[in-house]
């Protein structure tokens, strides 16, 4: 009996240890650098300490090592401090193309990525991206280079909706006041107008407060309100864009000989003249102009959707303290692009290229270090991974049970975790867990988990539904000039983006007269616009061969 028993304990002894061996051989993680900004967030500042991330490791057998700065403000800096020491990290976050003589090929030439394709059987390594590459030629060509080589990864747009950022909108609490319909027309828009100016449209009693349209110097320069209606004249303000009627690059004054930009000019002009337009909007900062929204005198403004339910709730809140009013009707209401001379409602995008199938200005590329430390396969490994459906679900979503939920029909739901964490509101709890809101890192952008944060509102989705309604035509695609088209580009543009936004905003503030627009557009040509033109056209070119 005692035989029995001490052959039955040996035996679970040999059960226990025979369990634990498989534990105890098992190989390490494989530590993986990486050099990007820090997430740097409210309610979370470290990649490391997110949800998502440590599931990306667990299930890769990997430890993600996140190098670089907490702030975007010396992220340039630090990589080419990083990279003069020639000490590089695996992986590497930069946007090659702006900051880096020679691009990504110059990358490539002087020894620090890795060009992928010389890499044996590379696209068996990495088969999501590459098939993503072969199915959606619109994001093959923003992240082929030159010489027909790939060798970047970035997120991509499964719906480019999502890229309908911004635009302007109307209030239509104000409209129906008024007995007006929704403007479709730059004609329309006029009349609406007017109307603001001469109605009592915001109900408060006063007959002379209200601003009909306003917007601000959001970035320092550009005037976005004013400028995004340029759009309905198929024009972008100081910019490159593609010519949709030829299918090549042009610029602003050049387009039509230049007429579509005076009529532009004038209507301003006029616009500006009669009152319609904010008499600070050329110089007033972001606060002040959000004050005038929020105070409940401005009736039309650029907008972007998130910004919708905040200014909406603003606004009740000065009705409801000055006693006027139903603050139920208030009503934030985003307008399709209005129709201009074309009679397309073109989308006017501040970044000036067609960004919104694929973040080729955010790429990531795997390092000559990551050949010399033995990394190579297992990067690609990662990266495939979060190319794969359940990898990019786990960015954006985070982990299943954890952060969200999931019904038979594959619709998703944030937890009590995300939605009622006692510390952060949910747009920032979120980032412990998941990606929801950014690009820039390897993905497939889940355009549900970004509207679950964003479009909380029916305000917000018709605003971003109206927004997303609009034509993209006037948008060039995500490509970059060679050394000597951007010399030639960089030599002329400066001085005449100066030339004129000093014209042009002066014509329209009254301080110069339409006959200096004539001027100006012949100034224009004798600094050189069609050879800034032909930079841009030849690039063009070599991107519609890729």
């Amino acid at each position: 009996m005692k035989k029995l028993l001490s052959l039955a304990c040996v035996l679970a002894l040999l059960v226990s240890v025979l369990a634990i061996v498989p534990q105890a051989l098992a190989e390490d993680p494989i530590e993986i650098t990486y050099f990007r900004q820090e997430l740097d967030r409210n309610a979370v500042a470290y990649y490391n300490d997110t949800a998502w991330v440590q599931e990306i490791e667990k299930r890769l057998n990997i430890k993600l090592k996140i190098l670089g700065p907490a702030s975007s403000d010396d992220y340039n800096t630090a990589v080419n401090a990083m990279l003069v020491s020639g000490e590089y990290p695996d992986l590497l976050f930069f946007d090659w193309n702006n900051n880096y003589p020679g691009g990504v090929l110059g990358g490539v030439e002087d020894e620090v990525i890795v060009p992928i394709s010389e890499i044996p059987e590379y696209k068996e390594k990495v088969p999501n991206w590459f098939k993503v590459l072969d199915e959606h030629p619109e994001v093959r060509r923003p992240v082929t280079e030159d010489d027909g080589s790939v060798v970047v990864f970035c997120h991509w747009e499964p719906n480019i909706a999502r890229s309908a950022y911004w635009g302007y909108a109307v209030r239509k609490d104000w409209l129906d006041r008024l007995g007006l319909e929704v403007p479709k027309t730059i004609d329309e828009f006029y009349a609406v107008l007017k109307a603001f100016k001469e109605n009592d449209a915001n109900g408060n009693g006063d007959p002379n407060d209200e601003i009909p349209f306003s917007c601000c110097n959001w970035w320092g320069t550009a005037h976005p309100g004013m400028d995004s209606l340029a759009a309905a004249w198929t024009l972008k303000v100081n910019t490159m864009y593609r010519d949709p009627h030829k299918d090549e690059m042009t610029y602003w004054t050049e387009y039509n000989n230049g007429e579509n930009f005076k009529q532009y000019v004038e209507t301003m002009a006029k616009w500006y003249q009669e009152g319609l337009i904010d008499e600070e909007a050329i110089s007033q900062k972001f606060d002040p102009w959000a004050a005038k929204i929020t105070g409940d005198k401005v009736g039309s403004f650029f907008c972007f959707p998130d910004n919708v339910a905040t200014w909406e709730d603003s606004i009740r809140t000065t009705m409801k303290d000055q006693g006027y009013g139903n603050p139920d009707d208030v009503c934030i209401y985003g307008l399709v692009p209005l129709l201009g001379p074309d009679g397309v409602p073109y989308n006017y995008d501040n970044d000036n290229a067609l960004v919104g199938y694929v973040g080729s200005g955010q790429p990531t590329v795997i390092t000559t270090a990551a050949v010399k430390n033995g990394h190579i396969d297992k990067c690609l490994e990662l990266l495939n991974f979060l190319y794969s459906e359940e990898g990019s679900e786990i960015v954006n979503w985070g982990v299943e049970g954890l952060s969200y939920t999931k019904d038979a029909d594959g619709n998703h739901a944030w937890t009590d975790l995300v939605k009622n964490d006692p510390d952060y509101p949910m747009s920032d709890a979120v980032f412990k867990y998941a990606l929801p809101t950014l690009g820039s890192w390897p993905k497939a952008m889940s355009y549900e988990a970004w509207g679950s944060m964003n479009l909380q509102v029916e305000d917000q989705i018709l605003t971003h539904k109206n927004y997303a309604a609009g034509d993209n035509g006037l948008d060039r695609p995500g490509f970059s000039l060679n050394m000597e088209e951007q010399d030639t580009y960089s030599r002329i543009i400066t001085d005449v983006n100066t030339a004129v936004s000093e014209t042009y905003m002066n014509v329209i503030t009254g301080q110069k007269t339409m006959e200096d627009l004539d001027a100006l557009l012949a100034q224009v040509k004798s600094m050189g616009i069609a050879d800034a033109v032909a930079a841009f056209q030849s690039a063009y070119a070599r991107y519609l061969t890729r």
